[in-house]
C-alpha cells in the first residue's frame, strides 16, 4: 500500500512528492501535461511586495526554507534550476527615492532591499526615475525542476493521465483508485479544483494571467526588471513579460486587449528592439483571502487538498509542503490562515454531492 496518491504536478504536487520521498514514503503521481499556472509562471522567488514596500505575508519565513530545498534538488539531481538574480524596481518618480530609502531600513525589508538606490536606469530601460535592488531574490527554472524530477520516478510513482473521479473508492482506513491502495489522496489541482466533487466548495475563485515570451537581445539578463510588469531573462535572449490580473475571465483564451495592455506596459518601460515570441494566458489558482488551501476534508479523513498558492507558489510552496506532510503524518495543527476549514466554520459548508 502507498502513502499518498498526489493528483496534479504543478508546484504543489512537486513539493509534497518530494517530503515524501525525503520521509521514504511510497507515492503515486497522477497527472496529464496541461497548460497549469505552474508551468507558464515567470518561477520569480521575492518575499517583498514591491508595490507597497512591504513583506509578503511571512515572507522571510518561506524563503529560508525554500533556498536550501532548492539547492538540494540541484544536488540531488545535479542540475540548475535556481538563478540568482537581483530584482531592479524601477521608479515611476522621484519622490519614490525617499519611499524606497524608509522601506530598506524597515527590520525584515532590510535583509532584501539595497539601501543604496540608483538615479539613473540601466541600459534598455526608458524610465530615467533611477531604480531600487532587491537582493537575495532569483528566479527558479520551474519546468526543467518539474520534468527533471517527473521523469526521475519509476514506473510505479507515476500515473499520466487525467484523473477519473468516480473511480475513487473511500474506506476508512485507505483510499483506491483503479486498485491502487494508497493511506490517503492529496489534490494538488491548481484551477482544476473547481471540477473536484470534494472540495469545489472551497473558494477558489482564480485569476486570469495573460503575458509573453519576448526576444530582446540587447535587454541585459543580469537582473529581473519591474516596472508595472516583471521582465525575467529565461535562456539565451528570451524573456518572460507579463502578467495580467483578471479575476472575471475563467479561461485559458488569449486576448488581443490582453496583449495590447502587456506591449503598452512594455513599452513605457523599454525603449530596445523586441520581438513576440509567444503569447499565452492561465488560471491562477488564487483564493478570496489570498492565502493557500491547505487540509482535510470534513467528512473524510483520508482526503487532503493543498491548492491557492496564487502568485507566489515558488517561495511558498516548500514550507507549505511541510506543513501539510506534518499535518498528515503527526496531526500537527496547521497555521489557520492556510486552514481550509477556516472557511468551513464561518461560510461555507460542503455541498455533499459527492461522487
Amino acid at each position: 500500500m502507498k502513502h499518498s496518491i498526489i493528483v496534479g504536478f504543478g508546484l504543489a504536487g512537486f513539493h509534497y512528492a518530494q517530503q515524501l520521498k525525503a520521509h521514504n514514503k511510497e507515492f503515486l503521481v497522477i497527472d496529464k501535461p496541461k497548460n497549469s499556472a505552474s508551468r507558464n509562471a515567470a518561477g520569480i522567488c521575492n518575499p517583498t511586495v514591491l508595490k507597497r514596500y512591504t513583506l509578503a505575508w511571512k515572507g522571510s519565513e518561506f524563503l529560508n526554507y525554500a533556498m536550501p530545498n532548492y539547492k538540494r534538488f540541484e544536488s540531488e539531481f545535479e542540475t540548475t534550476v535556481f538563478h540568482p538574480l537581483p530584482i531592479h524596481r524601477h521608479f515611476f518618480s522621484a519622490g519614490e527615492h525617499n519611499s524606497w530609502s524608509v522601506a530598506s531600513q524597515e527590520e525584515g525589508l532590510n535583509s532584501f532591499l539595497d539601501p543604496i538606490f540608483h538615479t539613473k536606469s540601466t541600459d534598455g530601460i526608458k524610465r530615467n526615475f533611477g531604480y531600487g535592488s532587491v537582493k537575495n531574490v532569483g528566479r527558479l527554472g520551474v519546468n526543467r525542476m518539474l520534468d527533471t524530477f517527473f521523469t526521475a520516478l519509476n514506473l510505479n510513482q507515476k500515473l499520466e493521465e487525467s484523473f477519473d473521479y468516480t473511480a475513487l473508492e473511500k474506506h476508512k482506513e485507505k483510499i483506491v483508485y483503479k486498485g491502487i491502495e494508497a493511506k490517503n489522496i492529496v489534490f494538488c489541482e491548481g484551477f482544476g479544483l473547481k471540477n473536484n466533487p470534494w472540495f469545489n466548495y472551497l473558494p477558489l475563485v482564480g485569476s486570469k494571467g495573460e503575458y509573453l515570451k519576448i526576444k530582446a537581445p540587447k535587454l541585459s539578463r543580469k537582473q529581473i526588471i519591474k516596472g508595472g510588469i516583471f521582465i525575467s531573462p529565461i535562456e539565451h535572449d528570451l524573456f518572460w513579460v507579463g502578467a495580467t490580473f483578471n479575476p472575471k475571465d475563467k479561461t485559458n483564451a488569449i486576448t488581443s486587449e490582453g496583449l495590447k495592455w502587456i506591449r503598452n506596459k512594455l513599452e513605457t518601460l523599454i525603449d530596445t528592439p523586441y520581438e513576440v515570441i509567444h503569447h499565452s494566458a492561465c488560471m491562477r489558482p488564487t483564493v478570496t483571502d489570498r492565502r493557500p488551501l491547505l487540509g482535510k476534508h470534513p467528512d473524510y479523513n483520508n482526503l487532503y487538498v493543498f491548492n491557492g498558492l496564487g502568485t507566489r507558489g515558488v517561495l511558498m510552496a516548500p514550507l507549505l509542503s511541510c506543513w501539510l506532510y506534518d499535518l498528515i503524518h503527526f496531526k500537527k495543527e496547521l497555521p489557520q490562515a492556510v486552514a481550509i476549514n477556516r472557511f468551513e466554520a464561518y461560510f461555507c459548508k460542503p455541498n455533499k454531492s459527492y461522487v
